[in-house]
């Protein structure tokens, strides 16, 4: 044994712990898909921002520190170690790019246009319902409505207070006053962004 093999295997000594493991990987996996979910409306949850911000502030140290203390070649496989970086940079490109909110639209456009039609044709509705992959309610609850133009429809998405939603305006107008919107973007086609108070 050399001198080097000496002073190498104290300073070891302290590392003792396991590296992060398949429940670290699971818990990241969630925050992602939750972070994901709040951001999936035309404009994002003020909560998905608070949520996120918090739950990687504790994610990332904590990862951080797992992977000091592991004992050296021993524990888990490094691949779930590697799979929580992975899935926190699928987190931040997602959310830089509103890849949650794209696909989820995308997927849902056809039966949300559907939905609008009949709104502006036939009056609001009075129950809630799944249209493609958003859940809406009617009238009775500060939900969808017809509006000057065309349709309003907001979101509801469990448990965050109904905020955000569509205008559907298929004549090229912009938003009338009759919205209860506060603010709006156009997004696409006739497709406008509604933002309602959320009290933040």
């Amino acid at each position: 044994m050399t001198d080097l093999d000496d002073q190498t295997i104290p300073a070891a000594k302290w590392r003792t712990g396991e590296p992060p493991g398949k429940m670290f990987l699971f818990s990241t996996i969630l925050v992602t898909l939750m972070a994901f979910y709040l951001s999936s409306v035309p404009d994002p949850y003020t909560e998905a921002g608070i949520f996120g911000f918090l739950a990687w502030c504790v994610i990332l140290p904590t990862f951080v520190v797992k992977l000091v203390l592991a004992k050296p070649g021993g524990g888990s496989s490094a691949v779930p170690s590697l799979l929580v970086l992975v899935v926190f940079a699928v987190c931040l490109l997602g959310m830089a790019s509103d890849l949650p909110y794209k696909a989820r639209f995308a997927l849902s456009e056809s039966s949300l246009e559907a939905y609008a039609r009949d709104i502006a044709a036939n009056g609001a509705k009075h129950d809630c319902e799944m249209v493609g992959l958003y859940y809406v309610c009617g009238i009775h609850v500060g939900g969808s409505e017809p509006i000057t133009g065309g349709a309003q429809i907001i979101v509801t998405d469990p448990p965050i207070q109904q905020s955000r939603g569509f205008l559907w305006l298929p004549g090229g107008a912009r938003p009338p006053d009759d919205s209860g919107c506060e603010t709006f973007r156009h997004l696409s086609g006739p497709w406008w962004s509604c933002k309602a108070w959320d009290g933040w």
